[in-house]
């Protein structure tokens, strides 16, 4: 039988038979590793961890063990800021999972997803090239938004369901698993550290950080960056298939579209994806920021997110809700509608507690500061 033995704040548990009657279900667990540190789980995924922490004790072990992703974060702060915010919630009704518009709004959403999928299939030999952009940006802009939130368990109450659309809706284009190993828990919980796999783990290919060793070759990644985005649709739709499903639906695409447009359709995938995902935290405000203050967990996620605004409709939902990614960082059980409903509680105490919360006018200077730095890390 699978065991389930993790470390929070000081004490290792083994949560085995918790996790059978764990009220969020057992998929959290399933996509992560034995023996590494979850404290920022349960503080980020719960609105009262405290309570959480009072029935962990009976589940405590006496052993010692090699702790992999071990931390020292402090919550104190995080605690009176989530505090503040879920009695504004409370107060004012913010809904914590979907709004029945928003429902409405997925449900109006998909049959224009499915729609273009199937005006895709079944006129395939008559299609120009630009319905393959327009049916990629469709898969971020929705697609990628709805695998988030439900990934994240706050799109619907109900988690079984979570579960059902993220595992249908990840086909064709990543693997389920793998994402919510990399972004739910690496990048969440250490966020532009060593342990953040989109930070650190191609620092070969793309330098983000002054303490990344620079390479002849980095001169150059403001420009090659873009390629590497596009392909980046092939390795994680084509190179990188997760199940069968995936594999039956891929062969399907490239018989029906052929290979150009299928290449086109998962090149524009990458490419929009990477670029925008990439934003809110490669740049130098949120890279080159106190060392010293990285152990507070309110400070580090703040510090190392940007937030950019998106009044027009089209670039918010190109964005699928990273514009405001400071707010989702800290609470990522919230969809981002509501995020937005308590972005000014956010910044009040952040500003208040001399915590650096960043806020670019629009997305263009955002893309620009983020090519920018690129050449800097480059080019020092």
């Amino acid at each position: 039988m699978k065991s389930y033995r993790y470390k929070i704040h000081d004490t290792i548990y083994d949560l085995t038979d918790f996790v059978k009657i764990h009220p969020g279900g057992t998929d959290i667990f399933e996509n992560l590793q034995n023996d590494i540190n979850i404290t920022s789980m349960v503080y980020t995924y719960h609105k009262n961890p405290k309570k959480v922490l009072e029935i962990l004790p009976k589940y405590s072990i006496n052993v010692t063990k090699d702790i992999n992703y071990d931390t020292n974060y402090s919550y104190e702060k995080y605690c009176e800021l989530k505090s503040i915010v879920y009695t504004e919630i409370y107060k004012r009704g913010i809904p914590l999972y979907w709004s029945n518009k928003e429902i409405a709004y997925n449900a109006c959403m998909l049959s224009l997803y499915l729609g273009t999928w199937i005006y895709c299939f079944w006129n395939a030999n008559h299609l120009s090239y630009w319905w393959m952009v327009f049916l990629a940006s469709i898969v971020i802009g929705w697609g990628t938004l709805v695998v988030h939130e439900t990934t994240h368990c706050c799109g619907l109450k109900n988690q079984n369901y979570n579960l059902l659309i993220s595992n249908i809706l990840h086909v064709p284009y990543l693997s389920i698993s793998k994402w919510k190993w990399t972004h739910n828990y690496l990048h969440h919980s250490f966020t532009n550290t060593v342990y953040d796999a989109d930070f650190q783990q191609h620092n070969y290919i793309l330098r983000h950080s002054p303490e990344h060793t620079l390479f002849s070759h980095h001169k150059y990644q403001w420009l090659y960056m873009f390629f590497l985005f596009w392909v980046n649709g092939y390795n994680n739709s084509i190179l990188q298939v997760s199940n069968k499903y995936t594999i039956i639906f891929i062969c399907l695409i490239f018989y029906r579209l052929g290979y150009l447009k299928t290449l086109l359709l998962f090149g524009c995938i990458g490419f929009g994806y990477t670029f925008i995902a990439n934003l809110s935290h490669i740049q130098p405000e949120c890279i080159e920021v106190k060392n010293d203050m990285k152990n507070d967990f309110l400070y580090n996620q703040v510090s190392s997110s940007m937030n950019y605004r998106t009044d027009d409709p089209i670039t918010r939902f190109i964005c699928f809700g990273l514009d405001i990614q400071i707010e989702h960082h800290l609470f990522p059980t919230i969809p981002h509608s509501s995020l937005r409903q308590i972005q000014h509680i956010v910044r009040e105490y952040c500003n208040k507690n001399d915590i650096p919360y960043r806020e670019k006018t629009n997305i263009l200077s955002t893309m620009y500061s983020y090519v920018h730095y690129l050449y800097k890390m480059g080019n020092p």
